[in-house]
């Protein structure tokens, strides 16, 4: 009988010891060891339509970039303003990025960080609608920036960061996203580190009827062109052409163009 007991025991404690790495297994997995089951949501993704500033470009597209429900990058094209219809991981986040061209030039995207913006927006017709808008551009590329560092940016708000970077620079894209998420992932951001700068008046070359690069910019005023442009290297783009104009601390430019 004391045999059969003390077998009965260790069987047992076999028995548990084995149901507590199944368990620790499981967790690491997400679910008792089995598969994690996906979710897929179909999304009605409404593109926003092109700045005035880009009134001269022609042959305005989007090209649309987010993940599927396995994780697989995919693609579509289509005109600014116009909407698209995909297939998401319900719930799970990513960065949506609209990258516009025109004539084979690129300029700064629009974007949204799902689900954060379609919980804001709520939903509406038969799939859910998520709204692509230029301050999302900004957002998705700072998250692509910290999760190509390996940082869950989720934990940062990144619309508030942005609204806050348009009230006190007006363009959030004079400061790079990259630059933005080193500061995010070292923990020295400031959010004065967006500030109206001084900005210097000075004519494009013509007759090349140029666009600014940032949907947030001006277009260049009159038949001179007359930008007001801060210190820095900046990015304009014409029919099929670009322009890279450097300016200096005393407004003094030097032009580059292809």
């Amino acid at each position: 009988m004391k045999l059969m007991r003390a077998a009965t025991s260790i069987v047992t404690s076999i028995a548990i010891e084995v149901l507590l790495a199944f368990a620790q297994v499981s967790c690491s997995q997400g679910g008792w060891g089995l598969p994690r089951v996906i979710e897929a949501q179909a999304l009605r993704v409404i593109l926003p339509v092109a700045p005035a500033s880009w009134a001269s470009l022609p042959g305005l597209r989007m090209s649309l970039a987010w993940r599927d429900p396995e994780g697989g990058l995919r693609s579509s094209d289509a005109e600014p303003g116009s909407s698209l219809r995909i297939e998401v991981e319900r719930g799970f986040p990513q960065a949506l990025v609209a990258r516009p061209s025109s004539s084979g030039m690129l300029l700064l995207p629009a974007g949204a960080l799902y689900p954060e913006a379609l919980a804001a927006q709520g939903s509406g017709g038969g799939a859910d609608e998520l709204r692509l808008d230029w301050r999302g551009g900004y957002a998705a590329s700072i998250a692509s920036e910290l999760e190509g560092g390996g940082i869950d940016p989720s934990g940062f708000d990144l619309y508030s960061l942005v609204d806050e970077a348009i009230v006190r620079a007006e363009d959030p894209w004079l400061v790079p996203p990259l630059e933005t998420a080193r500061l995010l992932a070292e923990g020295d951001f400031r959010i004065d580190h967006y500030k109206r700068p001084k900005r210097f008046k000075f004519s494009l070359p013509g007759p090349e009827p140029w666009a600014p690069e940032s949907p947030f910019a001006s277009a260049p005023e009159g038949s001179a062109s007359t930008v007001f442009v801060p210190e820095g290297l900046w990015r304009f783009v014409g029919r099929g052409k670009e322009l890279f104009v450097s300016v200096d601390e005393k407004g003094r430019t030097t032009f580059a163009g292809r």
